[in-house]
């Protein structure tokens, strides 16, 4: 049950990551000069690299080092590079689009590719407990992701003038979140999988997380900076935004969480117990008195009680 209380917690705090992501968008678009979307990724994946450092230290100052398997750091550094990155860069332009809320939902489809793969490429196996709530968990996501997307295509079509140019560019505007959402899920599907390899060859959650972040910190800077965006980096370095250091340190200890996880769990569990994230999004803005932005109904609660029943069932399955 450890690796499935971990997966939990993974959710938890990548819904805290996906909030602070939001929170310093909307501080970056009133901001005199803002910053391009991918230095704000930069900054996060900075963050993470800074907190590995210190933990890292600790870990060898404490524990022997571990056999280094070169498979497992191509694997860890093609997922971190996948996940951190280029996932981390849609769902940014996904959050801006949609909110926080509604970008966890249209990542529903990711648990499904996960699946497939743990299945199809790593031959994992579950318990028929297992098959049942990870059903139960993709059954209560699509319902919720579907509710609100007909929800936000419905309050678009009564608008008073609904073939007005305004009204088009809203629709595309939504459509094109929506793309960035499932892109990034599809994106951070793979990168998840290729975790699971890394981790069953390379067994050390730190130098795991350590090993993906510090690649996509080397692809991010390479691709900003042939993007011509070096000033613009070292911009946001010198005057640090609060809420990107916080979207980083959340999704530092959504990471190790995860990983951890993946030690321990088939990938598939993992995933659809992480996918849980859009729940603990929607308790997160109510906490913080936040819900009103990004409007929730009781269909959302009561497809929330259905992922819930889901992840319970996952959570008691246990692995085989």
């Amino acid at each position: 049950m450890t690796g499935e209380l971990f997966a939990l917690l993974a959710a938890a705090f990548w819904s805290l990551h996906m909030i602070f992501a939001k929170k310093a968008q909307v501080k970056n678009a009133q901001s005199a000069n803002p910053l391009d979307p991918m230095v704000g990724v930069f900054v996060t994946i900075l963050v993470n690299n800074v907190i590995n450092f210190f933990v890292l230290t600790v870990r060898y100052a404490f524990w022997d080092p571990v056999p280094v398997a070169a498979a497992g750091v191509i694997a860890l550094s093609i997922g971190g590079a996948f996940n951190s990155f280029v996932g981390r860069g849609l769902l940014f332009a996904s959050i801006s689009i949609l909110g926080a809320a509604r970008t966890g939902l249209t990542r529903a489809v990711m648990p499904v590719f996960v699946l497939l793969g743990g299945v199809l490429v790593l031959g994992e196996r579950f318990s028929p407990q297992a098959w049942i709530g990870i059903g139960i968990v993709l059954f209560g996501l699509f319902l919720m992701s579907f509710d609100t997307l007909r929800k936000d295509s419905k309050k678009l079509s009564e608008s008073a003038q609904p073939d007005t140019a305004k009204d088009r560019a809203g629709r595309s505007r939504i459509i094109k979140g929506i793309v960035f959402g499932l892109g990034a899920a599809m994106i951070m599907a793979s990168g998840n999988i290729l975790r699971k390899a890394g981790v069953d060859a390379l067994p050390d959650t730190i130098l795991a997380v350590s090993v993906g972040s510090f690649a996509a910190l080397f692809v991010c800077v390479a691709v900003l900076l042939i993007a011509r965006k070096g000033r613009a980096m070292l911009a946001a370095i010198k005057k640090i935004d609060f809420y990107y250091v916080m979207a980083g340190a959340a999704a530092s200890a959504a990471l190790y969480s995860m990983v951890y996880s993946l030690r321990l769990i088939p990938v598939a569990i993992t995933n659809s117990i992480v996918s849980t994230e859009s729940l603990f999004t929607i308790l997160f803005l109510w906490l913080m008195k936040e819900g009103k932005k990004e409007k929730m109904g009781i269909e959302t609660l009561f497809f929330g009680v259905i992922m819930v029943i889901g992840t319970i069932l996952l959570v008691t399955s246990g692995a085989n």
